[in-house]
């Protein structure tokens, strides 16, 4: 086997990507399941995983190692019984993959409620529901992920922050927009990268790495206003695809990062730099 075949190889590797439905979590299915991982995406959207699914040329190639199931990572009994569910189905489980966040656009918050308020006015229902699911699906979805990954020898949990998990948000990007990024979204972003530190420091004797990703904005057909601030303050001159982040997540799961614990990866084409 070439030795880059070894690096990055995750053959018979069992993957979980919690929140495999949005747009960065199902470009990790994608190349994980190119990489011969067997990928269990957990969402609480079941329908637009199946739907994007449909339409990947590489979901459809690799099927047979691809399961979706229902998932609200908020709820402990829910957690609970999805880890047993895997438990008679794989056995065990090698990498965990925390990609959910809360935007204000499922069951528990209206999208055009005040989930976008400034400080001054930032509603407790939404702090509520962001940390219940962006900090507490977290530390849930790793903590009950232990025994499976004990049972595999040891595993990879990858935590997904955000540049503004490290900075501000900076209010001058999103002009007239209406929108900003809230703080909720701020404090349980953050609060993931120190998560992700304990978790390294604490699980290592159980040969459990953990590390964290921290993206940059990623293109979703923003506003050309939007567009133009973002970019003009990213020293790399545009936003993500969620397929840049492809090369990073694989490198977190693989062997090619086996000496890597505790640490913060930034592809923010810049955007932290100044």
């Amino acid at each position: 086997m070439k030795l880059i075949n070894k690096l990055f190889n995750l053959e018979n590797k069992n993957i979980i990507i919690a929140g495999g439905a949005g747009q960065i979590g199902f470009a990790f299915v994608e190349i994980l399941l190119d990489a011969e991982a067997t990928v269990i995406i957990a969402d609480i959207d079941t329908k637009m995983v199946e739907d994007k699914s449909k339409t990947s040329n590489i979901a459809q190639e690799n099927k047979e190692r691809l399961s979706i199931k229902k998932l609200d990572v908020s709820n402990s009994k829910l957690v609970d019984n999805f880890y047993k569910e895997i438990s008679k189905e794989f056995g065990k489980i090698y990498g965990l993959v925390n990609v959910f966040h809360f935007k204000g656009n499922t069951r528990k918050l209206d999208i055009n409620s005040n989930f976008f308020a400034g400080f001054d006015a930032y509603p407790e229902e939404a702090w509520d529901a962001v940390h219940d699911i962006n900090l507490k699906g977290s530390f849930l979805m790793s903590q009950k992920a232990l025994p499976l990954m004990e049972a595999n020898g040891g595993g990879v949990v990858v935590n997904i922050s955000s540049t503004y998990g490290m900075v501000s948000a900076n209010k001058s990007i999103y002009g007239k927009s209406g929108i900003n990024s809230p703080v909720a979204y701020a404090t349980s972003k953050a609060a993931l990268l120190n998560l992700t530190r304990y978790m390294a420091t604490h699980l290592a004797d159980k040969n459990i790495r953990v590390n964290c990703l921290s993206p940059g904005g990623v293109f979703n057909n923003q506003s050309e206003e939007f567009l133009k601030n973002y970019t003009e303050k990213t020293p790399l001159g545009r936003m993500a695809t969620a397929e840049d982040y492809q090369g990073a997540i694989l490198f977190l799961l693989s062997n090619a990062s086996s000496y890597m614990t505790g640490a913060n990866l930034v592809v923010d084409g810049g955007w932290t730099a100044w």
